[in-house]
């Protein structure tokens, strides 16, 4: 949940940072909680588009969706739920933006 809540206080002036929520379990009484309180802290929350025998998504497959769903976006990132960042993860996603390759 500190998670969920961190997430949202990262870019609440700018609303540029998009959270999504992948579940494997749709009717347990825990992801059905998570997602829940997920929705009331602004995250939109998907169904997996492909998981292995024992529910694990395949993070390949949350990337192609996400970029599908939201094409515009300039970066997808899928961060573990026990990490937690500062206010610092959305100038460095701005000054890696600024930065022009040559190749």
């Amino acid at each position: 949940m500190n998670t969920l809540q961190n997430w949202v206080t990262l870019d609440m002036d700018r609303c540029r940072i998009k959270t999504i929520m992948y579940t494997t379990e749709e009717n347990g009484v825990a992801i059905k909680l998570l997602s829940e309180f997920a929705q009331q802290c602004g995250w939109e929350i998907f169904p997996a588009p492909m998981f292995n025998e024992y529910g694990v998504p395949f993070v390949k497959d949350m990337y192609m969706d996400a970029s599908r769903r939201f094409p515009n976006c300039s970066y997808y990132m899928y961060s573990n739920g026990d990490i937690l960042y500062s206010h610092g993860l959305t100038g460095t996603l701005e000054a890696a933006s600024q930065v022009r390759y040559q190749w």
